[in-house]
């Protein structure tokens, strides 16, 4: 049976890309508003790589929730709380643009993906792309998830692994076959490290492929993915196929799309599921790992309400809310995305401050999320707080781990489903038991631990 996608008939006429030529922004333009310029042309970037989230909350508690700084020969803005983000992100007033926020941090490299389209052909390509993740989909997305889970299982029970490095195989291989079709067997490890690559050149200090250097990784790795995905492109489409490049495919045959805009989404879809899941994946096991009294909540949940690990139904899995909630409040305390950039298309006006054409504009969930005016405790690690009593009357951008308004992750229901299950494959019979140092987290583009992160899948 060939797999469901949107008929032409709804997308008669495909509406331009868009991509503006920005005024540039200089210093006294900005003048009302506080900040510091350090370097010259690199700026602050130096310190903000060493330590995202340090560099956050010295300018935040230095200059207040609304500041600047200047990186790479621009000043940025940063608009820090739940009322900027509802502001930029739900951008009633269509005052910014994301492809020309996120063109110097990712459009040396993802071109072309959903992130760096704005407006009419962003929504346009974001239906196509959305076929990945309607509700028939994510439900056989389930079966590949409790093989890859099994596999990771029996490699890991009763061992004290590296938990990133296993997150990111199992991310990796859940994308390689939710979105390319294939078996994750055929992956290689340089097929995961191009990937990576390609996410870690958005914190290049110099965006030169000087040799040695992340953008001179991502070059390479930009190349061995256009090597490994353009040939499949060429592949007659199986009927019964149903994954994102099957269904891109039929919807290029029908002259919805060419082959460089499949490559396009393909790839952003692949690196951004793999790079950010393997973010929340690793948090979430950590967290629980030292937590055990959540963690035995979780088990108890997971197991009485998912009976067979390897057949699960989503609708199983969806009424698991206290697993819900742990794995929120880990993306809280460890936000996937900590920076959303946009960059103004007229003037605007926030928090008294009056903002130029051009700005770009910067919102913060990383620090967000750990404001002590919103969140007691911010520190803490506490699902509970995500329950719908202790939610009620919080404001609904307060939390935004997968962004928000046109450009929010569609992936957000793959993510919570993928970390589900892999919890109930994991904690019957099994408890995750901290064995190395506590980890110190580094945050951009996507936390991760620095170094190992060591935990044993011990058997109950």
């Amino acid at each position: 049976m060939t797999a469901p996608f949107p008929p032409p008939v709804a997308y008669r006429e495909k509406p331009p890309a868009v991509r503006r030529d920005f005024p540039r922004v200089r210093g006294r333009d900005l003048e009302s508003v506080p900040g510091k310029r350090g370097l010259p042309y690199f700026g602050i970037l130096p310190e903000a790589v060493l330590d995202p989230l340090a560099f956050a909350r010295r300018m935040h508690g230095t200059y207040g929730p609304i500041h600047r700084f200047h990186a790479c020969g621009n000043w940025n803005v940063q608009l820090i709380g739940p009322e900027a983000n509802e502001f930029v992100l739900f951008d009633e007033a269509r005052n910014f643009s994301a492809e020309g926020g996120w063109r110097p941090v990712f459009g040396r490299h993802f071109d072309g993906g959903l992130l760096l389209r704005d407006g009419a052909n962003h929504q346009w390509h974001r239906k196509l792309v959305a076929t990945a993740f309607k509700q028939e989909q994510l439900q056989s997305y389930l079966d590949i998830f409790a093989r890859n889970n099994a596999a990771l299982l029996a490699g890991w029970s009763g061992r004290s692994l590296d938990v990133y490095e296993l997150a990111q195989r199992l991310t990796f291989a859940n994308g390689y076959a939710a979105f390319l079709g294939r078996d994750p067997a055929q992956a290689t490890r340089e097929d995961m490290l191009a990937f990576r690559y390609l996410m870690r050149a958005a914190a290049a200090v110099v965006p030169l492929p000087l040799p040695g250097t992340a953008e001179a990784r991502a070059a390479w790795a930009k190349r061995h993915v256009e090597g490994l995905i353009r040939p499949m492109l060429k592949e007659a489409v199986a009927p019964r196929r149903t994954d994102l490049l099957a269904n891109l495919c039929r919807m290029r045959d029908l002259g919805l799309l060419d082959d460089d805009e499949v490559m396009a989404h393909l790839i952003f879809v692949v690196a951004a599921a793999f790079d950010t899941l393997s973010s929340g994946t690793v948090a979430t096991l950590h967290h629980l790992a030292v937590n055990p009294d959540w963690q035995q909540s979780v088990r108890e949940e997971l197991c009485d309400s998912v009976p067979d690990p390897e057949s699960i139904d989503m609708a199983d899995l969806n009424r698991c809310e206290r697993a819900a909630w742990a794995i929120k409040e880990s993306l809280r305390l460890n936000a996937g995305a900590p920076v959303l950039w946009r960059r103004a298309v007229r003037p605007y006006e926030f928090g008294g401050h009056a903002f130029p054409e051009g700005t770009i504009t910067g919102v913060n969930p990383m620090l967000t999320h750990l404001l002590p005016e919103i969140w007691e405790e911010p520190d803490r690690y506490d699902p509970g707080r995500f329950s719908p009593e202790r939610s009620r009357g919080r404001h609904r951008f307060a939390f935004i781990p997968f962004g928000g308004g046109a450009h929010g992750c569609l992936g957000a229901n793959f993510a919570y489903l993928q970390v589900r299950a892999l919890l109930r494959s994991l904690l019957d019979g099994h408890e995750l038991v901290p064995t190395g140092a506590p980890p110190r987290w580094y945050h951009w583009p996507n936390c991760r631990p620095r170094g190992t992160l060591r935990i044993e899948l011990r058997q109950l």
